[in-house]
């Protein structure tokens, strides 16, 4: 059979699911794939390009998951939505959320662009909310501290819990929500 990029992709990527970024190596991958450790050279330049890549489609698959979760929704149910795709993603995926944190750090120029991707998408859900555009990037802060923190926090019930999880992620965001919704409304601005 011959291997191509997007086995050894997917394949790291399965074991960073089942057994932590942690146990991520070319010479675990090569076995797994029954080739030896060289030739992922192939395919991939180093251990640290792999990783990007894992990191980079998972970012991409959430994205567009979050995406699709927000069609025919609006304002703060839009967010939630978005929100509770986003836990079920890490629930699904906890390898590649794990590779994703990782990449915050070791990341490229494509990085940045996926994050912005994201980015756009929690900018485009907020103002739909009719939030005061003046202060999306201060609103923006604190939903993707929201999401990352609360998930990253809740790893470990998550897999054990993951409804009680998501209701609580769901109470969570309604309690943000509320909150900016007191100070930053469009409209309450307005008639003050």
């Amino acid at each position: 059979m011959r291997i191509t990029k997007a086995d050894v992709i997917q394949t790291a990527a399965d074991i960073a699911d089942k057994n932590g970024l942690s146990n991520v190596s070319l010479k675990v991958v090569a076995e797994s794939l029954n080739i030896r450790t060289p030739s992922l050279y192939n395919h991939i330049d180093s251990l640290e390009a792999m990783l990007r890549e894992i990191a980079h489609n998972g970012m991409k698959t959430m994205n567009e998951r979050m995406m699709q979760a927000a069609i025919g929704k609006i304002g703060d149910d839009a967010i939630k939505s978005a929100g509770i795709t986003y836990l079920n993603y890490m629930i699904e995926h906890p390898g590649i959320y794990e590779t994703i944190q990782w990449v915050t750090w070791h990341g490229t120029e494509e990085t940045g662009k996926i994050f912005d991707n994201y980015l756009s998408l929690l900018k485009t859900l907020a103002l739909s909310c009719n939030f005061n555009p003046v202060n999306i990037d201060e609103i923006l802060n604190l939903l993707t501290g929201v999401l990352h923190g609360y998930t990253t926090l809740q790893l470990r019930y998550a897999f054990t819990k993951p409804d009680e999880v998501r209701t609580s992620l769901s109470t969570a965001l309604d309690t943000v929500l509320a909150g900016l919704h007191q100070k930053y409304d469009q409209h309450e601005k307005e008639h003050l």
